[in-house]
């Protein structure tokens, strides 16, 4: 009898433990809001990413910085040249079917506290013609954190 009351006891304080570090440890979660792909001649595409991350953790994230990578219909991945927030208004103005910028762009060391939301963009230019990004199996804005860890939002 002594022995399941201590087993209990022991749970109890197993899961307990479990419950109070779960925001100690680093988790984004989002979703990708809207893609904007553009030819820019028949071997290239831009594409510009709206996205939204949510910071489940307690911690902060800080970013160190952000990828947009696509996944071919071989399974292969194909990792975009990102584009730098300096040239994001020229892009804009030069490109006028892409509209307006619906978010600021995510830049090193950017913030999300933790338990914030965020809307941001990134923009990347890939070696692929516009029928090939069309095709893809999956897009994601892969974001590192400044202490190592990555996080991938999925278009899908």
């Amino acid at each position: 009898m002594a022995f399941g009351i201590g087993l209990v006891v022991v749970a109890i304080l197993v899961v307990g433990t479990l419950m109070n570090t779960k925001g100690a440890h680093l988790s984004i979660q989002g979703k990708v809001m809207k893609v904007r792909p553009l030819s820019t001649d028949p071997q290239d595409t831009l594409i510009i990413v709206d996205f939204r991350a949510h910071n489940e953790a307690q911690i902060p994230f800080m970013s160190r910085e952000a990828k947009v990578v696509i996944t071919k219909p071989d399974g292969s991945e194909v990792e975009g040249q990102t584009i730098a927030q300096s040239d994001m208004d020229r892009v804009f103005d030069f490109y006028k079917i892409l509209g307006p910028k619906y978010n600021p762009v995510l830049v090193q060391r950017d913030r999300i506290k933790g338990g914030e939301t965020i809307d941001r963009m990134i923009a990347a230019s890939f070696p692929l013609p516009d029928s090939e990004v069309e095709k893809r199996k999956n897009l994601a804005v892969r974001l590192f954190d400044v202490d190592g860890q990555t996080f991938d939002i999925a278009e899908k």
